[in-house]
């Protein structure tokens, strides 16, 4: 499987060689053949890099998941939801937007948190 995932990311993010993914990895060519043909599969730190490379979990390169991001939503994704693409606002507004909707959240989780206790 992981094989199989590394390719079709490699491919999906413009890496048309082989060569190219090793470049930007600063690996041998062969190093990345070898991982998509399933001859050799990379360590676990080798394998956190590529995951970060990629934005995908560990899990989905591993075939644990077929969700790429494990469920975590960006925050673009987070703020097209939020006001989406009706609103005209600058980029400043948006992020001073962002802002508030960041310390409106730590807010909540303190109350939360206090009601707890």
């Amino acid at each position: 499987m992981f094989e199989k995932r590394l390719r079709a990311l490699r491919e999906g993010q413009g890496f048309q060689s082989q060569q190219a993914l090793a470049d930007a990895l600063g690996v041998a060519q062969s190093t990345v053949a070898n991982w998509e043909c399933g001859r050799r599969e990379p360590n676990y730190e080798t394998t956190r890099k590529l995951a970060d490379f990629f934005q995908v979990t560990v899990d989905y390169l591993m075939g644990r998941s077929d969700d790429p991001h494990g469920g975590v939503v960006s925050d673009d994704a987070l703020r097209a939801a939020l006001w989406g693409g009706d609103v005209e606002l600058s980029e400043t507004e948006m992020d001073e937007l962002w802002e508030d909707v960041q310390e409106y959240a730590r807010y909540k989780a303190q109350q939360y948190q206090r009601r707890k206790r």
